[in-house]
């Protein structure tokens, strides 16, 4: 029943499409209320890989070499009021269920950007955002406002000399690291390591939000970014710690953008519980998670490229790395991560709104981390028992096929080489469809 679950719901947001085809998409469900805007938006992905060659059994954190299937399911219904002269109100709640590949471990490049590091075969509601955002306007009417900015909210009606204030729950991503073509979101590439840099390990729980406060000037043709959040306890757990005076995690962007592109180069640090590797490198079967951990700081720098090339192709690089001997804090397993990638608009063989994404990752980890690994420990969520070190890789293409305004299918194919930095193990070929409905 692989597509059935796909196939039922295609049926009925058809009909939705139908009933809706002539409407206006952007139009709120809340439109007869001035001031409050409601939409919702639901994405279905079902994933699945075949068995692939392994020198060894699988271990305690191996990606399954046995034919494996994976769905995720997530709701969302965003509002938002508008209380005038730039304060805006925004929320989001967030319905989640599915099975992740072999537990969302196995890999650095998790496959899947929907999947969760606590997530069950049943529905769970939480509350994802809830943020006052406030914006004071500095110049004239911005005609073309830069690509990037989040569309929960109306930054994009201000003006091009502006500075914007967020505060309460909020996902980082929205704020930081943007890219036209490789991105957060539901209709570009699958993998975590498109999304942002899978180096870049910025301040999240389990689920991918966290508590603080950020800020965006815009002047022009630039715009500076800085913001300071709150750490889980633990490494990638969903409790977060409330002492962010010395628990943090501090974000510094600056971008430049032109007509037909964008440079980015992003900062941070990091301050939380870690594990340091150096420390278990003579012993074995060491599981991070039940390691002691000490106060500890991890950082990192990278950069962030987005280019038109034509009118419906367009170019996309980042190169990020970290400093340090600890573990991961909130995303996953890289030290370094380097990915590019092409992006070719459907208006190009008149079909508008379709798209097809091709990219290439590689993800990376310190010397350390590697002999770590290699004695036969274990991080968080990688470690086959034994290691015989690659960089990790990854190939994803896709396409994209608009049906109607809001219901959009996608087949999506990655090939791994090297899966958990392990050339024990792989290549891994995976294979997914995804429907995704806006309204």
């Amino acid at each position: 029943m692989k597509f059935l679950y796909l196939l039922l719901f295609l049926i009925a947001f058809n009909v939705y499409a139908d009933s809706s085809a002539n409407s206006d998409n952007n139009s709120s469900l809340l439109s007869g209320y001035p001031g409050f805007e409601l939409h919702g938006d639901m994405t279905l992905i079902d994933q699945w890989h075949g068995g692939f060659n392994h020198r060894f059994p699988d271990g305690t954190n191996s990606l399954s070499s046995s034919y494996e299937n994976s769905y995720s399911s997530v709701e969302g219904l965003v509002g938002s009021y508008d209380f005038g002269q730039g304060t805006q109100f925004v929320s989001r709640l967030e319905m989640i269920r599915g099975i992740p590949l072999s537990g969302a471990g196995g890999l650095a490049a998790l496959t899947n950007n929907d999947v969760q590091r606590v997530m069950y075969n049943r529905f769970q509601a939480y509350i994802a955002l809830a943020y006052l955002s406030h914006t004071i306007n500095f110049g004239d009417i911005d005609i073309t406002p830069p690509p990037e900015d989040a569309n929960l909210d109306k930054r994009l009606k201000n003006t091009a000399k502006r500075v914007n204030f967020i505060i309460g729950k909020v996902d980082v991503l929205s704020m930081f690291d943007p890219n036209t073509y490789a991105h957060k979101g539901d209709n570009q590439f699958l993998n975590w390591c498109f999304m942002t840099s899978c180096a870049y390990d910025y301040a999240a729980d389990a689920r991918g939000y966290t508590y603080g406060l950020g800020s965006q000037l815009d002047w022009g043709d630039y715009s500076v970014r800085a913001g300071y959040f709150a750490m889980p306890i633990l490494p990638n757990q969903l409790a977060i710690d409330q002492s962010i005076g010395h628990h943090f995690g501090a974000n510094f962007e600056v971008e430049r953008r032109w007509q037909s592109g964008a440079l980015r180069f992003l900062a941070y640090q990091g301050r939380m519980d870690l594990t340091n590797y150096a420390s278990y490198l003579n012993q074995t079967g060491v599981l991070v998670q039940q390691s002691p951990k000490y106060n500890a700081k991890r950082g990192g720098a990278g950069l962030n490229l987005e280019q038109s090339i034509t009118k419906n192709i367009g170019f996309f690089a980042r190169a990020f790395r970290d400093s340090g001997t600890y573990e991961s804090m909130a995303f996953t397993e890289a030290d370094a991560s380097y990915s590019a990638g092409l992006s070719f608009d459907g208006s190009a063989w008149s079909r508008e709104g379709d798209n097809i994404g091709i990219g290439y990752i590689q993800n990376q980890i310190n010397s350390v981390r590697q002999q770590f690994l290699a004695a036969g420990n274990y991080d968080l969520f990688i470690g086959d028992g034994n290691l015989l070190y690659a960089p990790e890789e990854v190939l994803e293409t896709y396409y994209r096929y608009r049906i109607r305004q809001g219901v959009e299918l996608t087949a999506d194919w990655q090939y791994i080489q090297n899966p958990a930095y392990n050339q024990y193990r792989g290549p891994v070929n995976v294979y997914a469809f995804r429907l995704h409905l806006e309204f």
